[in-house]
């Protein structure tokens, strides 16, 4: 039975007559809480009685986890939560930039507060794009989520509430993914030439993402596969997205001691190196994580897949690959996993065009190149594969399967792909190809446009 106690305040190490009155009660596990700080005897007992009522029906919750600091419970939920690299990454990147600055000494009972949010998410898109806002939020959502869950407050108030982000900087998330026409792919394909052009004409005739292109082994390229149409052999060659090691994933990981340990030696490596040639060089800042790449799952359980490859496709690849010294056909021309960054440097011109630079002593010159596709990355070519599909009519069952997507409505359940399907996809990216062909050349497009 709750009850309620004056408690006398002390002034110059003096107890004075004047006094406020403090609740005692008994909690769940059998020992003592209290809360002081009530101006009369009635309200004190009123919020006693008020919890002892929340405790008979299940819905209490310790006033002393309420004000746990947001800071101290993201560490809780870590430990409970161990995502895939890629979005431990991502969220690190939200809680250091977004959440923690505003909320880490904040009690939870405080951050709970959609209001309070609102105000925060108003505040923090004028330095950040909208579209990171709202994933900064809906992480927020799930911290609180897991607080209610383990006990710390009652009810997660964001759930289920869309929590407006506008104004600010804009968001580059929101612009609209560059894609090409036939041609245009061709045109990049002669343009970059080498490893660079067959990447980006393979990936717009086969919609991999960028992990699952330059993660890909020689041993899952050009699988034969036999079906039959009305009785007759319909074969066809596939590329297959291993379920296990499938992607390259480029990460950032945190380093532990014996990482920070192998960057000093590496560091001091470096500096000696410097000291012998005589170069000037100052000890970099020690940093508190590093970027890795390797090869993992895909993005999903449905990213696990096979992709048909177009006919023309076929001897392109197996000749590339036949030519490659590395089991990976879409490495750097080293032989190393490619970084998002390093391709896009090639990229970039061909896509976007250059300025001619002319013939002078110790340099050849280069030609101008025109604009082809100003924008598109190879993000782009994915998007480029499924508007080609859709264009085409390809079933959407199949297109979900070629794409690696989710079905997630029951139609997807029900749906299958047939062989007839793969047969007029396959045949409408050859059209595609010969038609690219014929436009680009006809247009006097190719690596010697100026």
């Amino acid at each position: 039975m709750a009850y309620a106690e004056k408690v006398y305040k002390v002034r110059g190490g003096k107890t004075t007559k004047q006094f406020t009155w403090r609740c005692r009660y008994l909690k769940p596990d059998g020992t003592w809480g209290s809360k002081p700080g009530f101006a009369t005897k009635k309200l004190a007992e009123t919020w006693g009685d008020e919890q002892e009522s929340a405790m008979r029906s299940g819905a209490w919750v310790d006033p002393a986890k309420m004000n746990t600091p947001f800071g101290q419970w993201v560490e809780v939920w870590k430990q409970a939560n161990s995502p895939r690299p890629g979005t431990a990454t991502k969220r690190r990147h939200l809680l250091n930039h977004l959440l923690l600055p505003e909320w880490e000494f904040t009690p939870l009972a405080e951050v709970n507060n959609v209001f309070a949010v609102k105000a925060w998410a108003t505040r923090a898109v004028q330095k950040h794009d909208a579209v990171t806002v709202g994933h900064a939020r809906s992480l927020l959502s799930s911290i609180l989520t897991g607080a209610e869950d383990a006990g710390y407050i009652v009810a997660n108030k964001l759930y289920g509430r869309k929590i407006a982000v506008q104004g600010g900087k804009e968001a580059s998330a929101d612009k609209e993914e560059v894609w090409v026409q036939p041609d245009g792919a061709f045109r990049l394909y002669e343009r970059l030439g080498g490893v660079h052009g067959l990447m980006v004409l393979a990936d717009c005739y086969l919609g991999l993402r960028w992990g699952e292109l330059t993660g890909l082994h020689k041993d899952a390229c050009l699988l034969k596969r036999d079906d039959r149409i009305d009785g007759k052999p319909f074969v066809r060659h596939v590329i297959r997205i291993d379920p296990k090691v499938g992607a390259l994933h480029e990460d950032e990981f945190e380093l532990d001691d014996e990482g920070l340990a192998a960057w000093e030696v590496a560091e001091d490596a470096r500096l000696a190196m410097c000291s012998e040639k005589g170069w000037k060089a100052n000890r970099r800042k020690v940093p508190t994580a590093e970027v890795r790449l390797y090869l993992g799952p895909p993005k999903n359980k449905y990213s696990a897949r096979e992709v048909d490859v177009p006919p023309f496709l076929v001897p392109l690849l197996a000749e590339h690959i036949e030519a490659w010294t590395s089991d990976h056909p879409f490495t750097t021309p080293s032989g190393d996993f490619w970084r998002r960054g390093n391709f896009g440097r090639a990229l970039r011109p061909a896509a976007d065009g250059r300025k001619a630079i002319p013939r002078k002593r110790g340099f050849a010159g280069r030609e101008g190149w025109e604009p082809v596709a100003t924008g598109f990355t190879m993000r782009g070519a994915r998007h480029t594969h499924d508007t080609w599909m859709k264009d085409d009519r390809v079933d959407r069952a199949l297109r979900f399967l070629t794409m690696g997507w989710v079905p997630k409505d029951i139609e997807g359940t029900y749906e299958h792909v047939t062989p007839e399907m793969r047969k007029q996809r396959l045949d409408a990216l050859e059209a595609r190809w010969a038609r690219g062909q014929r436009v680009a050349l006809e247009a006097g497009g190719s690596s010697s446009e100026s």
